[in-house]
């Protein structure tokens, strides 16, 4: 059996790669129970855009004009793309707040993943999983994710934008601005903090 610092790589019986994997999944497990323990416990959250929801289910036009009631007069006060996925989410499970919180709670446990990657490359796996661990306990950060606010998806474009234009490769700066673009649908303005 191999012993630690014997020179092979392996730490009590780990590849690298596999204690890597380890790591990761539980710090993804970790975010993955810290985001969806009890969350039908938070109701709808902000009744105001659980209304909008209940309005994009009831027509494309609704959806489409981001309506905050059936009559589709008043619109939301943000853009329409994290309410589209939210009703796509009530559109499949039915219109309950477990349903419109749970799109932002996988979004949130997805960007813990995007930041690991996107640090482990310049800084190493270390630092990687620092980095995802801090974003997965983050009081705020669980917080949001466990919410029918916007913010988990911003961050989430953002972070999916910053990884594709490291790439920096072909047409990976114009998928990146793309990218930068549907944040912008997420949350206007507050998707250029990156810039």
């Amino acid at each position: 059996r191999p012993r630690r610092g014997s020179g092979n790589g392996m730490v009590a019986g780990f590849t690298p790669k596999r204690l890597e994997a380890a790591c990761l999944g539980a710090v993804l497990g970790l975010a993955a129970v810290l985001r969806l323990w009890q969350l039908e416990a938070n109701g709808f959250g902000t009744e105001y855009y659980a209304a909008g929801v209940r309005s994009a289910l009831q027509g494309g036009a609704l959806l489409f004009y981001n309506s905050f009631d059936p009559a589709g007069f008043i619109s939301l006060d943000k853009p329409p793309v994290a309410f589209w996925i939210q009703a796509a989410f009530a559109g499949l499970l039915g219109f309950s707040g477990w349903a419109i919180h749970l799109p932002q709670a996988l979004a949130g446990v997805a960007s813990v993943a995007l930041l690991y990657r996107l640090v482990r490359q310049p800084f190493g796996r270390a630092a990687a999983t620092i980095a995802a661990l801090l974003l997965a306990i983050m009081p705020i950060a669980v917080a949001i994710d466990r919410s029918n606010n916007t913010d988990s998806w911003l961050v989430f474009f953002l972070l999916l934008a910053a990884q594709v234009a490291l790439r920096g490769r072909g047409l990976s700066l114009v998928v990146a601005m793309a990218l930068l673009g549907i944040a912008f649908n997420v949350k206007m303005l507050a998707a250029l903090v990156c810039g």
